[in-house]
């Protein structure tokens, strides 16, 4: 055996890492957005419709008291904004969620997130204490679910793997990981400790 690959404090073998799966969340989430702000959208579109058919008078109105600033046909511009507006946010909601990354290796997960500016960490699987999944009634009907990490870390006390299907299955095979590095590292922890 490589000498190197002996912990000299506990002279107990180092295991090797080993790359076990790479998450992503699923752009599901984005759906009960992408309904509310189309909803939105479409109800003025309907609006401004409306006045502009039912109520020539008042349009006429409204470009005249308004004048050159708008262009001809100034409320099609304007509900082009408003479809613009509507879709922007849902929109920076999928690259949010395009751009993160959950990496597992047989001792820690590391995670990656950012548009433009992209921030990278990891936790420590023994260092998790308590592992819970989420799913309010829209995940559920979307199929997803949040897995939310109780760590002793101090950068993440609180961690959440948001937007996975199979949760329970996530939740399961988690728990087991941090089972098995503990086990390994001979970490324990004991009432009202943080771990040893």
């Amino acid at each position: 055996m490589d000498p190197n690959l002996i912990d000299q404090d506990a002279g107990r073998p180092i295991a090797e890492e080993t790359s076990l799966a790479t998450l992503r969340p699923s752009a599901r989430v984005v759906i009960p957005s992408v309904a509310w702000w189309l909803s939105i959208a479409l109800g003025v579109t309907g609006l401004a419709l409306t006045v502009v058919f039912n109520r020539p008078g008042l349009v006429q109105r409204v470009e005249d008291s308004v004048g050159a600033a708008l262009p001809e046909f100034g409320w099609v511009w304007l509900l082009g904004g408003v479809w613009l507006a509507s879709l922007a946010f849902p929109l920076y909601q999928l690259l949010v969620l395009k751009t993160t990354t959950y990496h597992l290796t047989s001792q820690r997960l590391e995670y990656t997130r950012g548009i433009l500016n992209r921030r990278r960490d990891q936790i420590e699987l023994a260092r998790i204490r308590d592992l819970t999944t989420s799913r309010t009634l829209m995940n559920r009907l979307l199929g997803i679910g949040t897995v939310i990490l109780d760590t002793v870390d101090r950068s993440h006390p609180v961690f959440r793997i948001e937007a996975q299907r199979d949760v329970y299955a996530l939740s399961d095979w988690l728990h087991q990981l941090n089972v098995e590095e503990r086990t390994r590292l001979g970490y324990r922890e004991y009432e009202g400790t943080q771990g040893v």
